[in-house]
């Protein structure tokens, strides 16, 4: 019978422990998984030995690379949230189990402060896994001191301290204040001695660390691997949650006496706990949600994928609002011959910011912005966009199939091999990197492939030092050589329209027929006939080519509605608005 009710009171215990998990697996799992795509894409874990050394070079890199390993996984969302829900879970019960160790009674509030907290941090896509594992890491070794080395009265926290700098880096600070405010009430034992001992060790390690071994600066060996890049506008919450943690020898020594203690069994306690803790974290999720950055994230998986009609039917679905999600679908829309037909079925910007990417090596331009070269057929700029961004930020997926790619482009089959071998070394990606490696050294495998034949034929030969402030003007240098090169001439046509130059779109109609259009693309058509109106109702020279019939009738029925309002803009906008805010001509008189 005791047993049986020592059971099922443990049971109870591990209920809200149990709702935690799953709340935070639910979340993640099926409304969050965004997070996991980002994650996942921003960096590469490879199976090597240099990898793992490349790693230890400095404290905290092992810390590092344990994060990528884990974070390696959320190539399948669902392990995703089982390792984030586990590893935000075992925080709680850490921080649990040493309030338990301190204080002799269970703690759940506490506990699960810190896990509301890690919870909240995590909601941001940007905010990376290894931060999580550092505190864990903390917390660990210091339960383990205080729950099975308690024999060693302390010793074992002075010697454990130097290695765990350097498996941990800066995060260790946090298990140095756990052992130091442990000592500090460890009255019994002396622990002021080890105490001592403990930060003399440290400032040798340390002062070792910065002048022979690692010869880094103070700052970067006291903080690395922390940076405002992987928590980005979370570092007062998350400095925060750390010092929390850090004073849980201290907390625990904190009484709160009520002057009335309700007398509530464990069955309720732990399903009024549970019921709390879904609540604040179903709260918080909510708030925290963010459907544009899911929906971006959608699309750029689309993208990577090459499924540019999907990026495009589900982008008029769901009409963006993120101008990076513009920008990848105006690509989509140029791979499909539709860049000129769609471009106001979609928002744009005036300045041609949907079209072209500005050279930013802080953000998240530089490992996008070389798919629009690439679309062109600058494979060398797209080579250096994608180069730059493994040096400045490692290798990541999509980075390394970009330098892979181009470089088969260019033949220059060795360098290729050598990072389709990086790619064989990953646990995801095998497949991919043998589909590239049958391409080595083998040309016409190439010109057969449909993605990178047509790059090579399409690539631009001639060479240039191009503008990245002002794509448009490479544009212009390759249309000035390579008169035939389409991809080009789509996006010079679509940044005309955007900056409603009429002279411009008029000098190009003639030559449509040259770049192989066996019909005008709508936007082009809407121009001409709008430029006709300045020309007492006669079209501009087309060549063969002609506006299509439709396109006349809509544009009669656009002067329709205008004259209904008197020709007055404002009182017939929002009709326009929804008949023809697709169109060329609601762009020239609304934007």
């Amino acid at each position: 019978m005791n047993q049986i009710k020592t059971n099922r009171k443990s049971f109870l215990f591990w209920i809200p422990y149990l709702v935690f998990f799953a709340v935070s697996f639910i979340y993640f799992g099926f409304f969050c998984n965004y997070i996991f795509f980002y994650q996942e894409k921003s960096s590469l874990f490879i199976l090597s030995g240099d990898f793992l050394s490349e790693n230890l070079h400095q404290p905290g890199g092992l810390l590092i690379w344990l994060g990528k390993f884990c974070s390696t996984f959320y190539y399948y969302p669902l392990a995703g949230a089982i390792i984030l829900s586990s590893i935000l879970t075992l925080n709680v019960i850490l921080a649990s189990k040493i309030i338990f160790i301190l204080t002799g009674q269970n703690s759940r509030i506490i506990p699960f402060i810190i896990g509301t907290f890690l919870f909240y941090l995590q909601t941001d896509y940007r905010f990376l896994l290894f931060n999580d594992l550092g505190l864990l890491l903390q917390m660990a070794p210091f339960w383990l001191v205080i729950r099975y080395l308690r024999f060693f009265k302390g010793w074992g926290a002075v010697i454990l301290a130097p290695l765990w700098f350097y498996v941990t880096g800066g995060f260790a600070l946090v298990f140095l204040l756990l052992v130091t405010f442990y000592l500090a009430f460890d009255k019994e034992n002396k622990g002021w001695l080890r105490l001592i001992e403990l930060w003399c060790l440290c400032f040798i390690t340390f002062y070792i660390s910065k002048e022979y071994l690692f010869f880094q600066s103070g700052k970067a060996l006291l903080t690395f691997p922390f940076s405002d890049y992987n928590t980005r506008s979370q570092q007062i919450l998350f400095f925060s949650t750390a010092a929390f943690i850090s004073m849980l020898p201290v907390i625990s020594k904190i009484r709160f006496r009520l002057p009335y203690k309700p007398g509530i069994s464990d069955f309720p306690g732990s399903l009024i706990a549970s019921i709390i803790l879904v609540t604040i974290l179903a709260i918080i999720g909510i708030r925290r949600f963010d459907n544009k950055v899911k929906q971006y994230f959608y699309v750029e998986n689309l993208f990577y994928q090459n499924k540019f009609n999907e990026v495009i039917a589900f982008n008029t679905s769901n009409p963006p609002t993120n101008s990076l999600t513009i920008f990848l679908n105006n690509i989509a829309l140029c791979e499909t011959d539709k860049l000129d037909d769609l471009l106001f079925h979609f928002p744009q910007s005036p300045e041609g910011k949907t079209l072209f990417l500005k050279w930013d090596i802080v953000g998240e331009v530089l490992n996008r912005g070389g798919y629009f070269y690439y679309t062109i057929g600058m494979i060398n700029e797209a080579h250096r966009w994608a180069f730059e961004n493994m040096v400045m930020k490692g290798h990541s997926p999509e980075g390394l199939k970009m330098l892979i790619r181009t470089e088969l482009i260019n033949a220059n089959y060795e360098v290729a091999a050598r990072y389709i071998n990086i790619l064989k070394k990953t646990l995801f990606y095998k497949k991919v990197a043998k589909s590239f490696e049958k391409l080595l050294f083998n040309d016409a495998a190439i010109n057969r492939d449909k993605e990178l034949g047509e790059k090579r034929q399409n690539k631009v030969e001639n060479d240039f030092f191009s503008i990245t402030d002002n794509p448009y003007i490479n544009i212009e240098m390759i249309l000035t050589s390579d008169s035939l090169n389409r991809r080009a001439f789509e996006y010079k046509m679509a940044f005309m329209l955007l900056k409603k130059n009429y002279k411009g779109i008029a000098q190009e109609l003639l030559n449509f027929d040259k770049f192989g259009f066996t019909r005008l693309p709508v936007h082009i058509e809407e121009a001409a006939v709008a430029l006709s109106v300045s020309n007492r109702g006669i079209l501009p020279a087309m060549g063969d080519l002609q506006v299509s019939k439709n396109t006349e009738l809509r544009w009669n029925q656009y002067l329709t509605v205008l004259q209904q309002y008197g020709n007055d803009l404002k009182s017939a906008e929002p009709v326009l608005k929804r008949r023809f805010g697709d169109t060329f001509w609601y762009y020239i008189f609304y934007k």
